[in-house]
């Protein structure tokens, strides 16, 4: 079962290591989202307790597509940004393949994403969704790098705000530039764990945390994270040696009937702050 694992680990590599070009399509809007409290599992899905008011019933079986906050329309081939068919993107040459993610939480997380496009047809594995969480790296960071906080209200959650904040204020300007990435940037990208909440008041909602790989120009220690899966090739032509490095982002969405389909960013870490420890 390990070597069976490994093995569909490292297709998904494969599959997702050239990246497309795409745009941020992002506004304002959201209502503040909800931190995770402590959890425990129940059939086969992780459910977490919370205190909050009441809602809605429960959320009906319909088939709704993507949106991401502030996302006014679903990207098509046709569309700048939009993805493309498979190996038709650049790629990263210089980057090699080394080793594979961990294939139990791989195979985890594909099984309760699985059960949740079963129970509530929310396909986490789509390309629409996989679209979607580029982008929200992509404007996060780049807001960050800039110093305009004001531009993740509504959508990130107000706790994670006040957090980046504090993280970045530690950042030299130049260090803080660094955090910026764009799509070209990022290599792969994995869910690390997947959770469907549900409150005292019967209103449900849904968390998934992905991890980032992606190019930096960050100069400091090495991302163990990165390293022992990538290997990036050494520059030849003078231009600024790149690693690779990860970030860490939460998204939740409540999935109560009535309740807006948007999701919204409730935790941000990058390895870049390492640099301010």
């Amino acid at each position: 079962m390990q070597r069976i694992s490994s093995l569909a680990a490292c297709r998904e590599l494969g599959s997702l290591a050239a990246a497309s070009p795409g745009v941020c399509a992002w506004k304002k809007g959201m209502t503040r989202s909800k931190q995770p409290a402590a959890h425990q599992q129940l059939a086969g899905m992780t459910v977490r307790p919370f205190t909050g008011v009441p809602g809605a019933q429960s959320r009906g079986l319909c088939r709704r597509r993507f949106v991401f906050v502030g996302q006014k329309h679903r990207l098509f081939s046709s569309q700048p940004g939009a993805d493309g068919p498979p190996g038709s993107s650049g790629g990263h040459p210089g980057v090699s393949v080394v080793g594979i993610p961990d294939p139990i939480t791989w195979i985890r997380c594909k099984v309760i994403i699985y059960l949740i496009n079963l129970y509530f047809e929310i396909d986490m594995s789509s390309a629409e969704f996989e679209r979607g969480v580029k982008q929200a790296l992509i404007h996060v960071s780049n807001m960050m790098s800039s110093g305009r906080y004001h531009k993740l209200v509504g959508i990130v959650s107000n706790e994670m705000i006040d957090y980046v904040k504090t993280r970045c204020k530690s950042l030299t300007d130049a260090q803080r530039q660094h955090l910026a990435v764009t799509m070209d940037d990022i290599i792969f990208m994995l869910p690390e764990d997947v959770s469907v909440v549900f409150d005292r008041y019967g209103r449900k909602y849904c968390f998934i945390v992905m991890r980032f790989w992606f190019l930096s120009t960050y100069e400091g220690p090495d991302d163990p994270e990165g390293t022992k899966i990538f290997k990036v090739a050494s520059s030849e032509d003078g231009s600024p040696e790149k690693k690779i490095v990860t970030a860490v982002y939460e998204f939740h969405r409540e999935l109560t009937r009535g309740a807006s389909p948007d999701w919204t960013v409730t935790t941000v870490w990058h390895w870049h702050w390492k640099q301010a420890e």
